[in-house]
């Protein structure tokens, strides 16, 4: 029973924190928008291509599955184990993700 206990505590722990990350770095997404409008005019001179429209799928589906699974925790209050570990795991891909995404975007902005 301490084990359970013990792991019921860090997978809380790990999920709280990687909410809070995923949700500093998709705040962060908003900085360029408040640049003003030599950014902005940066910003409409980046050309990200996907070579395959189906590429976006990933992503788009990625991003479903941290909200459904962000609500799912939220509404058990991080009580179930399972969905704890599977939040941050789900939450782990989309930080990758978005430094990835966010490491492409800034360098042409600064």
């Amino acid at each position: 029973m301490k084990f359970s206990a013990k792991n019921h505590t860090i997978s809380k722990i790990i999920a709280k924190t990687l909410l809070r990350l995923f949700i500093i770095l998709l705040a962060f997404a908003s900085y360029p928008l408040f640049l003003g409008k030599e950014a902005n005019s940066k910003l409409g001179q980046i050309n990200l291509a996907f070579t395959n429209k189906v590429a976006l799928i990933a992503p788009i589906l990625l991003f479903c599955f941290i909200i459904g699974l962000m609500i799912a925790v939220l509404k058990h209050k991080y009580n179930r184990i399972d969905l704890n570990w599977l939040f941050s795991l789900a939450t782990i891909f989309g930080i990758l993700y978005l430094i990835l995404l966010y490491s492409r975007i800034y360098p042409t902005i600064v």
